[in-house]
């Protein structure tokens, strides 16, 4: 199963500890790996089919991607091949631009129905995997629902809340994403746990959430996860807060 992390916080900020812990702990996938973050509002991802992390060392790009990033928003996959080749087309994160934002995504699961999808509009370039379907499928739906940006933080929860619940009525399967425009963060799980961690104090002080299940440091990580009677948990996170959360029904 892939692994997910992202790092937020109030302002550019780098993720020179977290990140390199991320890659050696989730070094059991081994097809690839990508790093999106923000600058000056517009989206960047580097990625790599190689692994993150083998035999005691870190890819050479990975690590200097580590050092250098500074970015309110950080957002890491790590692969693990469920669909498509192994190739840097299908490393996560990926990029579109839509509602005046660019917007990254990643996601780990497995839904093969929702790989019949077709969008309408522009289809990840090279990408054939239910990750991708999904997210021009969210970006399709989120459109539907609203055409004028900049929508109030409320609205645009509720705009992702239903074209979630949309993306799981029409194509059930199990789904873990993260969605980011670089000023929110929506996480969203319906079949395995976020890991969060805030002010970590031998990291970095920003707001961490994994998939990993021990988190990354031997500190209170909270385990967020959907109640077994839900479809699901969508969260919002803005800088250090989170702040919405809500259960799909």
């Amino acid at each position: 199963m892939c692994d997910l992390f992202v790092f937020s916080a109030g302002k550019d900020y780098s993720a020179y500890k977290s990140l390199p812990l991320f890659a050696k702990q989730a070094s059991k996938n081994m097809d690839g790996w990508g790093i999106g973050y923000f600058k000056k509002y517009r989206a960047f991802v580097e990625k790599s089919a190689d692994r993150a992390y083998v035999a005691g060392r870190y890819h050479d790009s990975f690590q200097r991607l580590a050092r250098v990033i500074n970015s309110r928003i950080i957002l890491c996959h790590v692969r693990l091949q469920t669909s498509g080749p192994v190739d840097e087309c299908h490393a996560h994160p990926f990029i579109l631009e839509f509602g005046g934002h660019y917007w990254l995504f990643a996601h780990n699961g497995k839904a093969p129905a929702v790989e019949g999808y077709r969008t309408l509009g522009s289809p990840i370039e090279g990408a054939q995997s239910d990750s991708a379907r999904t997210f021009e499928y969210l970006r399709d739906r989120m459109q539907s629902y609203s055409h004028i940006p900049p929508q109030p933080l409320p609205s645009l929860f509720r705009t992702v809340h239903q074209s979630t619940a949309q993306l799981l009525a029409n194509y059930p399967g199990n789904y873990n994403y993260l969605l980011t425009n670089g000023w929110v963060i929506f996480a969203f799980t319906n079949h395995r746990q976020f890991m969060m961690l805030r002010g970590s104090r031998k990291l970095e002080g920003g707001l961490m959430l994994t998939t990993l299940e021990r988190g990354l440091s031997d500190e209170n990580w909270r385990r967020v996860a959907k109640s077994t009677n839900r479809q699901g948990l969508l969260m919002m996170i803005s800088g250090t807060d989170l702040i919405y959360q809500e259960a799909l029904e």
